[in-house]
Protein backbone atom coordinates (compact mmCIF):
# COMPACT_ATOMS: atom_id res chain seq x y z
CA UNK A 1 0.00 0.00 0.00
CA UNK A 2 2.91 2.38 0.71
CA UNK A 3 3.93 2.29 -2.94
CA UNK A 4 0.74 4.23 -3.88
CA UNK A 5 1.40 7.20 -1.55
CA UNK A 6 3.74 9.09 -3.93
CA UNK A 7 1.24 8.77 -6.78
CA UNK A 8 -1.74 10.27 -4.95
CA UNK A 9 -0.40 13.89 -4.91
CA UNK A 10 0.66 13.52 -8.56
CA UNK A 11 -2.84 12.35 -9.48
CA UNK A 12 -4.43 15.28 -7.65
CA UNK A 13 -2.07 17.82 -9.23
CA UNK A 14 -2.62 16.39 -12.71
CA UNK A 15 -6.39 16.66 -12.24
CA UNK A 16 -6.07 20.28 -11.15
CA UNK A 17 -3.84 21.15 -14.11
CA UNK A 18 -6.12 19.67 -16.77
CA UNK A 19 -8.05 22.88 -17.50
CA UNK A 20 -6.15 26.03 -18.57
CA UNK A 21 -6.89 29.12 -16.43
CA UNK A 22 -9.74 31.27 -17.75
CA UNK A 23 -7.46 34.34 -17.86
CA UNK A 24 -5.10 32.57 -20.29
CA UNK A 25 -7.96 31.40 -22.50
CA UNK A 26 -9.59 34.87 -22.53
CA UNK A 27 -6.21 36.46 -23.32
CA UNK A 28 -5.82 34.26 -26.40
CA UNK A 29 -9.42 34.97 -27.43
CA UNK A 30 -9.04 38.75 -27.15
CA UNK A 31 -5.90 38.71 -29.32
CA UNK A 32 -7.63 36.69 -32.05
CA UNK A 33 -9.06 39.77 -33.85
CA UNK A 34 -12.83 39.14 -33.78
CA UNK A 35 -15.00 40.04 -36.77
CA UNK A 36 -18.44 41.65 -36.38
CA UNK A 37 -21.37 39.26 -36.79
CA UNK A 38 -22.32 41.02 -40.06
CA UNK A 39 -18.84 40.22 -41.47
CA UNK A 40 -18.90 36.46 -40.75
CA UNK A 41 -18.02 34.57 -43.93
CA UNK A 42 -20.98 32.36 -44.83
CA UNK A 43 -19.49 29.22 -46.37
CA UNK A 44 -21.53 26.95 -48.59
CA UNK A 45 -19.35 24.02 -47.51
CA UNK A 46 -20.18 24.46 -43.80
CA UNK A 47 -21.50 21.22 -42.24
CA UNK A 48 -25.22 20.62 -42.79
CA UNK A 49 -27.25 19.99 -39.67
CA UNK A 50 -29.71 17.12 -39.58
CA UNK A 51 -31.24 14.93 -36.89
CA UNK A 52 -27.92 13.18 -36.17
CA UNK A 53 -25.70 15.08 -33.69
CA UNK A 54 -22.73 16.94 -35.18
CA UNK A 55 -19.81 17.33 -32.80
CA UNK A 56 -17.93 20.61 -32.56
CA UNK A 57 -15.53 22.54 -30.40
CA UNK A 58 -15.11 26.19 -29.51
CA UNK A 59 -11.47 27.04 -28.94
CA UNK A 60 -8.12 27.67 -30.55
CA UNK A 61 -8.33 27.20 -34.31
CA UNK A 62 -11.96 28.33 -34.53
CA UNK A 63 -12.73 31.79 -35.95
CA UNK A 64 -13.77 34.57 -33.55
CA UNK A 65 -16.89 36.74 -33.73
CA UNK A 66 -17.85 39.86 -31.81
CA UNK A 67 -21.27 39.50 -30.17
CA UNK A 68 -23.16 41.61 -27.65
CA UNK A 69 -22.20 38.85 -25.17
CA UNK A 70 -18.49 39.45 -25.82
CA UNK A 71 -16.01 38.00 -28.29
CA UNK A 72 -16.38 34.28 -28.85
CA UNK A 73 -14.97 31.44 -30.85
CA UNK A 74 -17.67 30.18 -33.18
CA UNK A 75 -18.66 27.39 -35.53
CA UNK A 76 -20.95 27.82 -38.53
CA UNK A 77 -23.48 25.27 -39.80
CA UNK A 78 -25.88 25.17 -42.74
CA UNK A 79 -29.57 24.67 -42.06
CA UNK A 80 -32.29 23.12 -44.14
CA UNK A 81 -34.85 25.88 -44.70
CA UNK A 82 -37.58 24.40 -42.51
CA UNK A 83 -39.22 25.38 -39.25
CA UNK A 84 -37.77 23.23 -36.49
CA UNK A 85 -35.85 23.13 -33.23
CA UNK A 86 -32.09 23.10 -32.84
CA UNK A 87 -30.82 21.16 -29.84
CA UNK A 88 -27.36 22.21 -28.64
CA UNK A 89 -25.62 20.35 -25.81
CA UNK A 90 -22.39 21.63 -24.27
CA UNK A 91 -20.25 19.42 -22.03
CA UNK A 92 -18.29 20.80 -19.09
CA UNK A 93 -14.56 20.66 -18.52
CA UNK A 94 -13.54 19.11 -15.22
CA UNK A 95 -10.41 19.76 -13.19
CA UNK A 96 -9.24 18.93 -9.69
CA UNK A 97 -10.67 15.44 -9.92
CA UNK A 98 -14.04 16.79 -10.99
CA UNK A 99 -14.47 19.41 -8.28
CA UNK A 100 -13.78 22.39 -10.56
CA UNK A 101 -16.28 22.45 -13.41
CA UNK A 102 -16.36 25.03 -16.19
CA UNK A 103 -18.71 25.21 -19.13
CA UNK A 104 -19.28 27.41 -22.16
CA UNK A 105 -22.73 29.01 -21.98
CA UNK A 106 -24.12 28.40 -25.49
CA UNK A 107 -25.40 31.09 -27.82
CA UNK A 108 -27.02 30.47 -31.22
CA UNK A 109 -27.51 33.06 -33.96
CA UNK A 110 -29.58 32.09 -37.00
CA UNK A 111 -28.63 33.85 -40.24
CA UNK A 112 -30.13 34.24 -43.71
CA UNK A 113 -28.05 33.53 -46.83
CA UNK A 114 -27.28 37.28 -46.90
CA UNK A 115 -26.04 37.30 -43.29
CA UNK A 116 -29.10 38.96 -41.75
CA UNK A 117 -29.81 37.80 -38.20
CA UNK A 118 -33.12 36.04 -37.63
CA UNK A 119 -33.99 35.93 -33.96
CA UNK A 120 -34.70 32.33 -32.99
CA UNK A 121 -36.98 31.70 -30.04
CA UNK A 122 -34.92 30.22 -27.19
CA UNK A 123 -36.81 27.54 -25.32
CA UNK A 124 -34.41 27.90 -22.37
CA UNK A 125 -31.28 26.47 -20.82
CA UNK A 126 -31.24 23.27 -18.83
CA UNK A 127 -28.52 21.71 -16.73
CA UNK A 128 -28.10 18.00 -16.26
CA UNK A 129 -25.63 15.69 -14.59
CA UNK A 130 -24.27 12.98 -16.89
CA UNK A 131 -23.37 10.71 -13.99
CA UNK A 132 -23.98 10.07 -10.34
CA UNK A 133 -20.96 11.85 -8.86
CA UNK A 134 -18.78 14.94 -9.21
CA UNK A 135 -16.08 13.20 -11.26
CA UNK A 136 -18.30 13.10 -14.34
CA UNK A 137 -18.88 15.96 -16.79
CA UNK A 138 -22.02 18.03 -16.65
CA UNK A 139 -23.95 19.19 -19.67
CA UNK A 140 -25.95 22.29 -20.47
CA UNK A 141 -28.50 22.21 -23.25
CA UNK A 142 -30.11 24.98 -25.24
CA UNK A 143 -33.09 24.45 -27.51
CA UNK A 144 -33.95 27.17 -30.02
CA UNK A 145 -36.85 27.22 -32.44
CA UNK A 146 -35.64 28.07 -35.94
CA UNK A 147 -38.13 30.20 -37.84
CA UNK A 148 -38.88 28.75 -41.25
CA UNK A 149 -37.70 29.26 -44.78
CA UNK A 150 -35.26 32.17 -44.46
CA UNK A 151 -32.95 30.36 -42.03
CA UNK A 152 -29.81 29.26 -43.88
CA UNK A 153 -27.07 29.20 -41.23
CA UNK A 154 -26.68 28.64 -37.50
CA UNK A 155 -23.73 30.18 -35.70
CA UNK A 156 -22.83 28.44 -32.43
CA UNK A 157 -20.83 30.54 -29.94
CA UNK A 158 -20.42 31.14 -26.20
CA UNK A 159 -21.70 33.89 -23.94
CA UNK A 160 -18.50 35.52 -22.66
CA UNK A 161 -20.10 38.60 -21.12
CA UNK A 162 -19.17 37.46 -17.60
CA UNK A 163 -16.14 35.14 -17.87
CA UNK A 164 -15.23 32.94 -14.91
CA UNK A 165 -18.39 33.75 -12.96
CA UNK A 166 -20.73 31.33 -11.27
CA UNK A 167 -23.59 29.99 -13.38
CA UNK A 168 -25.28 27.84 -10.77
CA UNK A 169 -24.71 25.34 -8.05
CA UNK A 170 -25.73 21.81 -8.90
CA UNK A 171 -26.89 19.56 -6.10
CA UNK A 172 -25.68 15.97 -6.18
CA UNK A 173 -27.63 13.13 -4.58
CA UNK A 174 -25.02 12.60 -1.88
CA UNK A 175 -25.49 16.14 -0.54
CA UNK A 176 -22.57 17.95 -2.16
CA UNK A 177 -22.95 21.09 -4.27
CA UNK A 178 -20.60 22.20 -7.02
CA UNK A 179 -20.08 25.71 -8.33
CA UNK A 180 -20.26 25.72 -12.14
CA UNK A 181 -18.33 28.59 -13.77
CA UNK A 182 -18.49 30.09 -17.26
CA UNK A 183 -15.71 29.23 -19.68
CA UNK A 184 -14.96 30.60 -23.18
CA UNK A 185 -14.09 27.24 -24.77
CA UNK A 186 -16.03 24.03 -24.93
CA UNK A 187 -17.11 20.83 -26.60
CA UNK A 188 -20.64 20.51 -27.90
CA UNK A 189 -22.94 18.66 -30.21
CA UNK A 190 -25.80 20.18 -32.17
CA UNK A 191 -28.66 18.68 -34.19
CA UNK A 192 -32.13 19.33 -35.50
CA UNK A 193 -34.94 17.91 -33.46
CA UNK A 194 -37.64 16.70 -35.83
CA UNK A 195 -40.23 19.48 -36.38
Amino acid sequence: MKIWWPFIPALILSGCAAVPPTQDVMGHLLHAEPVPLAAVELKSDAPLLGIQPVKGELGAGAPVVELTQGSSYYRLYRLTPVHGTLHLKVTSYCACLGFDKRIAVPVVRVLTKDGQVINPSPDGYEYSVEGAHSFTPLSMTLDVTVPGADADYALVAADNSHPDTSITRINFGWGSQLDIRTYPIGRFDVRYVSP
